[in-house]
């Protein structure tokens, strides 16, 4: 007996010494990394695949050349491009091999991005399918295009950056800067088009073919002075990157319905409590005359703390959510010659400042109701607490009451900072000099 246990330890020392090594290891240079993937529609309902496929002898620096972007992917380039048309989205792996001799990965793709085209039909069927792959990351971005997403990235040609990886991970940590566009990633979005209590929403990108000319101007002479009056594509921008980000693709169930303009972006993470800081401008509510349309008020808005919600459910069934939201602006600039650093006077600020805010995100609340009957605020959390069971809660169907339900933002300000000056002083003009 004693000679069989010593015998059974030896096999089991010996099969342990077949566990560790790394069997499905491959060295870099037998595999073709893709940095970021574009899906369209193509034709009989197949799909057109691009890959931006880094090129490891640029990015370290080995060979010359430099800039981004992709192109036909030449000695001197960072990347290259590639497109094809396949039935499915895993078959591209494979496909790709007929023109790259390395082994296509996904380990290192950092962005997913969809038409619009393709959005608008149903993007879920894709996602499943590359949710099970394990080389794909559930931190990748997930982002929205206006037009073709082939186009996007041909045309992506980052200044500042060698390898395009570091530049989709800088978009998506600038969202906290500007918050003119959420950024989500590919888990989020995939839990989210499923859920049954949040519907998705993704950064809206676009490539811009004009110069400081827009296809539909944001802000005119004595209109509303609003940063992000824009979406994707539109911003009057000459030079640098032809693509842009601004702007939200809204989505009712895998199926995009609309989206949001760069200020309305901000409204809906405000509702979100995911807006950490960015630049807006008011007008002076003291102006008068032919200033009151031109004097205005610059603010950095930091939200101070994440919303508060109250929801209530009558025996009927109808719905309604107070949303409380916390804002602490600081004044960086102004055209006005009245004194907001003024005790008395800041809280008239304050108020005004409030009731802006509310009327964007009320209207919003009101668009998503009756335009995309989709719920991206995830106020069903909130709901979904007045319920003990699952089963009671999945019954009430949520969504399809969400256009019904009454919604009210009220938005609280606090002015704590002034910027660097302690008193606004007026201008002399000219010809004040003896007065």
């Amino acid at each position: 007996m004693r000679a069989v246990k010593l015998c059974a330890l030896l096999a089991l020392a010996f099969l342990l010494l077949t566990l560790p090594g790394c069997w499905g290891s491959r060295e870099t240079d037998e595999v073709a990394y893709v940095l970021v993937a574009g899906f369209d529609k193509g034709e009989k309902d197949n799909l057109v695949v691009t890959v931006n496929i880094a090129n490891p002898r640029t990015i370290a620096g080995i060979s010359g050349g430099g800039g981004g972007g992709g192109g036909g992917g030449g000695d001197g380039a960072s990347t290259m491009t590639l497109s094809l048309e396949t039935y499915a989205p895993a078959a591209m792996l494979n496909l790709f091999n007929t023109v790259v001799d390395r082994q296509i990965s996904l380990s290192h793709t950092r962005a997913f991005v969809f038409s619009e085209e393709l959005a608008r039909e149903g993007v879920g069927k894709w996602f499943l399918t590359f949710a099970r792959y394990r080389e794909v990351r559930g931190t990748a971005q997930v982002f929205v295009c206006r037009g073709k997403a082939r186009d996007f990235i041909e045309k992506n040609n980052p200044a500042l950056e060698l390898n395009p990886t570091k530049q989709f991970e800088l978009i998506a940590s600038l969202s906290r800067s500007n918050g003119l566009y959420p950024s989500v990633r590919f888990e989020n979005f995939y839990n989210d088009i499923k859920s049954k209590v949040i519907e998705a929403a993704a950064p809206l990108v676009a490539v811009h073919e004009g110069g400081l000319e827009s296809a539909k101007p944001g802000v005119s002479k004595g209109g509303d002075i609003a940063v992000g009056k824009y979406i994707a594509g539109e911003v009057p921008v000459s030079g640098g990157n032809k693509v842009q980000a601004i702007g939200t693709a809204v989505f009712r169930g895998d199926k995009m319905a609309g989206y949001l303009n760069g200020q309305e972006t901000r409204y809906y993470l405000m509702l979100r409590g995911l807006f950490e800081r960015g630049f807006t401008s008011i007008l002076d509510p003291f102006a008068e005359g032919p200033e009151q349309s031109t004097t205005y008020i610059g603010f950095q808005i930091h939200q101070g703390r994440g919303p508060k919600y109250t929801t209530h459910i009558d025996e009927e069934g109808n719905v309604s959510i107070d949303a409380e939201i916390f804002l602490e602006p600081e004044i960086i600039a102004s055209t006005s010659s009245v004194s907001f650093e003024r005790p008395d006077l800041k809280p008239v600020l304050e108020e005004t400042f409030s009731r802006y805010i509310e009327q964007g995100c009320n209207n919003l609340v009101k668009r998503t109701q009756e335009e995309f009957k989709s719920d991206i605020f995830g106020f069903g959390y909130q709901v979904k607490r007045n319920f003990w069971t699952i089963p009671s809660w999945e019954e009430f169907k949520w969504m399809d009451r969400y256009p019904d339900a009454q919604v009210n933002v009220t938005v609280h300000t606090r002015i704590r900072r002034t910027g660097l000056l302690l008193k606004t002083s007026p201008f002399m003009l000219m010809g004040d000099e003896g007065q």
